[in-house]
């Protein structure tokens, strides 16, 4: 069982690449508890508000993507060679939140949860349609993104891409999926008011040792892109 965790932790790793924080989490209105972005992160209650309610960060959820308006594009670079331009762009706003982030008391499990040290801050969780696009065609996708956003003018996502429902051409081919049970690829991002930035990174998960319940498997990252 201890590999099993240990996939656990890779693919929270994964998820919070670059210090991206808290993810997407999944609030439907009122308040809900949680641990966020893996075992040992933060403790999270998230309040239904409405988009252009001042909170106590001294902003709303509209004054953010305010700012974040209008098309961002930045260079990218594939991890197997070659570049091409990414575009990002958001959309009107379906649902806001503000979320209170703790830290949980220590589990005692260790160097995995120092490892997976995030900011446990308040801030607002905005969810909102992202345009995502690569002039190479690439990729060419629009979804619903969690903004996570402890500034105004800033905010950073993670989306799990579904890869049998890409508009785009890319295919996974820095490992090939017929070795592996399952291939995840993620999308993380940081917009500011005049710039984006961001990875696109994968994980894939082994087929388990033997059909028993001490089958282990264990996962492989592997990069996309950077941007």
């Amino acid at each position: 069982m201890g590999e099993r965790r240990w996939l656990s932790w890779a693919v929270a790793a994964a998820m919070s690449a670059g210090l991206f924080g808290c993810g997407e989490g999944n609030p439907q209105g009122g308040q809900i508890g949680g641990v966020h972005a893996g075992e040992g992160a933060c403790h999270e209650e998230a309040e239904a508000i409405a988009v252009d309610a001042e909170t106590a960060l001294g902003f709303s959820a509209q004054d953010v993507v305010t700012a974040l308006s209008g098309e961002r594009s930045a260079p990218l670079t594939w991890a197997k060679g070659g570049s091409t331009t990414a575009t990002l762009s958001l959309g009107e706003i379906v649902s806001a939140s503000f979320v209170r982030s703790t830290t949980p008391p220590s589990s005692g499990s260790g160097g995995a949860e120092m490892a997976l040290a995030v900011d446990c801050a308040d801030h607002l969780q905005i969810e909102v349609p992202l345009a995502f696009s690569t002039e190479d065609g690439a990729f060419d996708e629009t979804f619903t993104v969690k903004l996570r956003a402890l500034q105004v003018s800033s905010a950073s996502f993670t989306h799990r891409f579904d890869l049998d429902a890409l508009q785009g051409t890319y295919e996974v081919t820095e490992v090939d999926p017929a070795e592996f049970r399952e291939v995840i690829v993620y999308l993380n991002g940081n917009l500011s008011s005049t710039a984006v930035d961001g990875v696109i990174s994968g994980v894939a998960e082994t087929y388990p040792t033997s059909d028993g319940p001490d089958g282990s498997v264990s996962a492989r990252m592997f990069n996309v892109a950077d941007f």
